[in-house]
């Protein structure tokens, strides 16, 4: 209970800040190709799942355009149902996506289900612990450790740097981030 409140409390912080953020650069989110890690750079043909930024969220389109030049297959969420793991669907640069819960975009339901080994994770807020937060419902944590459980899989989270937080409140089912990369740099968590 008083981490739900922490968190709550933690949201309602990193929230203002990346709103501040977004009003200050909201075109910040090119400015990660430049900062995102040469040893995680995709190889041609790896499934890399990115996401249709929704509000203030750093936008990740630049970044994926780039892995896509590079033969990167990109796969984008989708939610299936409430309280289960997200899938996620392949997408070309060219094709329009389509309205899906919360606010968000989504490829068409007739594009193929694809199994990422690099996932690009919108936050909330974060620290260098790789703690992040989310919007609370569970989604991405579900989805990550169904995917970790698969396979090897590597978990960047995108943010505006100002979204760092001293501490995030975490739980036990809450999945850590191996990296997050900003408009000002690239984080690596320690093991």
């Amino acid at each position: 209970m008083l981490t739900a409140w922490r968190k709550t409390n933690a949201r309602r912080a990193a929230r203002a800040a990346r709103a501040a953020a977004y009003a200050r650069h909201p075109d910040a989110g090119r400015r990660l190709v430049e900062h995102f890690p040469d040893s995680l750079w995709p190889n041609v043909r790896q499934v890399v799942a990115g996401y249709a930024a929704i509000g203030d969220e750093i936008d990740p389109q630049t970044l994926l355009e780039t892995f896509a030049l590079e033969q990167a297959r990109i796969a984008l969420p989708c939610v299936v149902e409430k309280d289960q793991p997200l899938i996620f669907r392949s997408w070309a640069l060219d094709q329009p996506l389509e309205p899906g819960p919360f606010g968000t975009r989504e490829p068409a339901a007739s594009s193929s289900e694809l199994t990422p080994s690099l996932v690009l994770v919108p936050l909330v807020g974060f620290d260098l612990k790789g703690r992040r937060l989310g919007y609370g419902g569970g989604f991405y944590d579900r989805t990550l450790d169904k995917l970790k459980q698969s396979g090897p899989l590597t978990v960047v989270g995108l943010a505006y740097e100002a979204q760092k937080l001293a501490r995030v409140p975490a739980e036990a089912h809450d999945m850590r981030l191996d990296w997050i990369v900003t408009e000002q740099g690239a984080h690596q968590i320690a093991c």
